[in-house]
């Protein structure tokens, strides 16, 4: 493997190549679980936060790198790393923003136009309210673009305020800190002071100012492996162990965990947050051999179009479809994961790839 493929880790791409297999799994088994009555009883972790951690993860890695070698974080830094962002982020969201109008406006899926459409242009969707009338599943991609802008933004004000070398730690760390308990505390003042907010999915689960703190997982785990090595490697294989158990009993457990009101909309999400870091030291040095790792890492690139990709797909192909026949509808099903994967690359590849590496004229 050279170039791009030579810098990927395995154990990383399993992650979220596993992450998004079970978002697609979870919103498409409606299928075929009227056939087979074990599927309705199939407990899955949360993919969404499996994507979030993992990408706390990547991004505070480059960002401590990249402090690490300037000793600093100045505002030159703060507009490459955004420009990186949304070139890798944004062409993919506002295609399928596009797309999704298209078709609500041809009734081939379902959702509402409206002005709350004009939130959506800035991620405005469920910052403080859910997400409401078209494209639901952009309340994770408002989450992970507004931890883009406001994680470094912070680090680049905590910089111009302590610019000393030995503030580079603590400027890390104050910032993880600050993106771990203040999304933990807006639930905790949710719960108690806003008694509207009752809806677990959508006022505690799929608000930017909830969830903030998932990513914030990440990032601890970032300055773990850069600056404390030796805690970082300490009984990995243990601690995924640990990880990977402890997500099964919080999935197996969810109903109990749900029927425990406060528990359930404020420290489980952290909890759920660290199981996934736990899983990161073992992972992040998970290496196999070429032909074991391409499928994985096949996946794990054109999951963000899968992502974007597989619920309107969904809609268009089953919302008429008569799920009364067992053979057709496996043979449907079948037929909707082979498009989704093969539309999912065409896009990867002659779309969000392209435009990806696009050099910006003037300063790259």
């Amino acid at each position: 493997m050279t170039g791009e493929s030579s810098q990927r880790i395995f154990g990383l791409d399993l992650l979220r190549t596993i992450a998004i297999l079970i978002v697609v799994l979870e919103h498409s088994l409606p299928l075929v679980s009227e056939h087979f009555e074990v599927l309705k009883h199939l407990a899955l972790p949360d993919g969404v936060d499996l994507f979030f951690v993992l990408s706390g993860f990547l991004i505070g890695g480059k960002l401590i790198s990249g402090i690490e070698i300037e000793k600093h974080f100045r505002f030159q830094q703060l507009s490459s790393f955004l420009q990186r962002r949304w070139r890798r982020t944004l062409p993919n969201y506002f295609l399928f923003l596009g797309l999704n109008l298209v078709l609500i406006h041809f009734a081939l899926i379902k959702g509402e136009i409206n002005t709350y459409l004009l939130t959506y242009f800035c991620f405005l969707q469920n910052m403080f309210t859910p997400v409401d009338f078209l494209f639901w599943e952009s309340w994770s991609l408002a989450v992970e673009e507004w931890f883009y802008l406001l994680f470094p933004l912070l680090l680049f004000l905590l910089f111009r305020i302590r610019s000393s070398l030995v503030s580079i730690k603590r400027n890390l760390l104050f910032a993880i800190l600050f993106f771990l308990l203040l999304p933990l505390l807006y639930r905790f003042y949710s719960l108690y002071f806003l008694p509207s907010h009752k809806d677990w999915d959508l006022f505690y689960r799929k608000l930017v100012s909830t969830r903030l703190d998932a990513m914030g997982f990440g990032l601890l785990a970032a300055y773990l492996k850069h600056y404390a090595p030796r805690l970082w490697n300490f009984r990995s294989g243990l601690f995924f162990l640990i990880g990977v158990i402890g997500l099964f009993l919080l999935t197996y457990f969810s109903n109990a965990i749900h029927n425990h009101y406060t528990f359930s909309r404020t420290l489980y999400f952290s909890l759920s947050a660290f199981l996934v870091l736990l899983l990161l030291p073992q992972l992040d040095q998970l290496r196999v051999e070429p032909f074991v790792f391409k499928p994985f890492a096949f996946i794990s690139r054109i999951s963000y179009s899968m992502y974007l990709l597989h619920l309107p797909l969904y809609q268009i192909l089953f919302n008429h479809f008569d799920t009364s026949n067992t053979a057709l509808s496996l043979l449907m099903y079948g037929f909707y994961w082979a498009l989704t994967i093969g539309l999912s690359y065409l896009i990867y590849r002659y779309y969000e790839k392209p435009l990806m590496h696009k050099k910006t004229t003037n300063a790259e």
